[in-house]
């Protein structure tokens, strides 16, 4: 296996394993929070992580991403980088500052601006931190970069959980969101020993600002568009439906879009040491789309379908309202994980300027939607960004193809199995549910249900399209154990490169 091959495996090792420990954390976090927080609170929160959020955008997290875009490591100028960075995240906190004085004078977001002054400090924190992930990204090093990862999300957790428990409100949300950069700052300075030598090249830093340039312009539509959103729902429907409405973002995230986040995050940096347009690029771009949607498409039928279960497992009985938002949420959320894991294959392919055309697309077609549709419900506003989400897609698709990124069979082999898998094990419970006359509205009743459309919807795959499944098993941890329980041969796991 070769040194990239061996990077990959180890990229979805670190960053898989990372993820279902801070989704099970996370999880747990959620449980206690949701009983100690009104959906009132969720609601500040998610307007003031939006407008943080808008802001990182603008911070220099996208001239950042050019560490991993140069093949070259002589390309790389880390100095330039820091002091760069040092000058624009003052400025966003500076813009952060500015932002809450301007909304002390308006009704409905005063009560949100004393917020964002505390979490402006974010900006200055984010500077060494953001700074030290790039750099052990661009060494492949997922090991240490995942140890921090946890550390930061477990002193969150607890400081999350303590401050709302004494009656924080919204900031036992915000606040701990400082603790997460710390342990990387530490490393940075302390373990790695790096120090800033304030020297800004125009020659070094010209590629970076160009490449971070185009980045913002085109993620800013993006980030727009969430702000845009979150702040017309305060308008129009208040706190308490967006805290309902994010709670219902929430659920389809951590069901579907996770596993997008996980695999960009992880074989991106990989990606981009690919020859743009090979046969090996093709072949890693579709087996990163068909791994995406050969796990989002079931997770977001079966829980739509146990939607109001879930909710009441979750969340509680206070959350019952957003129940009828679940369906077209998650729905919406598996669309979004397909648009993420295509998007990240069309940027590795060095196609800036067409997703920024994407991120145009969604920004209008998000101001459509809310002038539309919002007017007649939360359930039609989500329904037309599912349409969104279905143009995005398909006009990603078909740049790639045409691209010589990703071949019709590699398109096909990721979205149709699951599809038909889904289907048939919707189908099949649904007979047996019928047949012994049982609601599915508790744990147990939606464990049974659940489990039994995971099994009908693996052996579906197993029988029809073992080929790909056994692919790729072959890159998950416990291949081998994996493959004897499905009854395939194990055999060694071919790398990214040599496929």
């Amino acid at each position: 296996m070769s040194v990239l091959g061996r990077k990959a495996r180890e990229a979805v090792f670190w960053t898989s394993g990372f993820n279902l420990f801070r989704d099970v954390l996370q999880l747990g976090q959620t449980l206690v929070l949701v009983r100690l927080l009104a959906p009132d609170a969720y609601g500040r929160f998610g307007l003031v992580s939006t407008i943080v959020g808008f802001f990182t955008v603008l911070s220099f997290r996208e001239f950042l991403v050019h560490m991993l875009q140069v093949r070259d490591e002589r390309d790389v100028h880390y100095q330039d980088h820091f002091t760069a960075g040092a000058v624009m995240q003052l400025a966003m906190c500076g813009l952060m500052n500015a932002t809450a004085v301007g909304l002390r004078w308006t009704p409905t977001y005063a009560s949100v601006a004393p917020m964002l002054h505390v979490m402006s400090v974010l900006f200055l924190l984010d500077l060494p931190s953001e700074f030290r992930v790039k750099m052990l990204e661009r060494a492949l090093d997922w090991k240490r970069l995942r140890l921090l990862n946890g550390l930061g999300i477990v002193a969150y957790a607890g400081v999350s959980i303590g401050l709302a428990a004494a009656g924080a409100g919204a900031y036992a949300l915000l606040v701990p969101m400082l603790l997460v950069p710390l342990p990387f700052i530490y490393d940075l300075f302390v373990n790695a020993g790096w120090r800033p030598s304030w020297e800004l090249s125009r020659d070094g830093y010209g590629p970076a600002a160009r490449f971070g340039l185009t980045r913002i312009t085109s993620v800013s539509f993006v980030t727009g568009a969430q702000l845009v959103e979150s702040a017309v729902l305060v308008r129009l429907v208040g706190f308490v439906s967006l805290g309902l409405f994010g709670r219902a973002i929430g659920l389809s995230q951590l069901s579907c879009q996770k596993v997008a986040s996980v695999l960009a995050m992880a074989l991106y940096p990989v990606l981009t040491r690919i020859p743009p347009g090979s046969d090996s690029y093709k072949r890693v771009a579709a087996l990163m789309l068909r791994s995406v949607a050969w796990v989002v498409i079931p997770l977001a039928a079966i829980v739509a379908v146990l939607g109001h279960a879930v909710v009441k497992v979750l969340f509680g009985p206070k959350w019952l309202d957003m129940v009828p938002l679940v369906p077209s949420a998650l729905i919406m959320g598996a669309m979004m994980a397909l648009v993420h894991a295509a998007y990240f294959i069309l940027l590795a392919h060095q196609q800036q300027r067409r997703c920024l055309a994407v991120d145009v697309l969604r920004l209008a077609g998000t101001v459509a939607a809310l002038g539309l549709l919002l007017g007649h419900g939360l359930v039609p506003y989500l329904r037309g960004l599912i349409v969104l989400h279905v143009i995005g897609f398909s006009l990603i698709a078909r740049w790639l193809y045409r691209d010589g990124a990703i071949t019709i069979g590699g398109l096909a082999a990721a979205i149709v199995p699951p599809i038909a898998a889904s289907l048939n094990g919707l189908g099949l419970c649904e007979l047996a549910r019928r047949a012994i006359a049982i609601e599915i509205d508790g744990f147990w009743s939606g464990l049974a249900y659940g489990t039994t459309f995971a099994l009908v919807y693996v052996t579906f795959l197993r029988v029809l399209f073992a080929p790909s499944l056994r692919e790729l098993v072959g890159y998950l941890p416990q291949a081998d154990r994996l493959n004897r329980i499905l009854g395939f041969r194990p055999t060694p796991a071919v790398s990214p490169e040599a496929v």
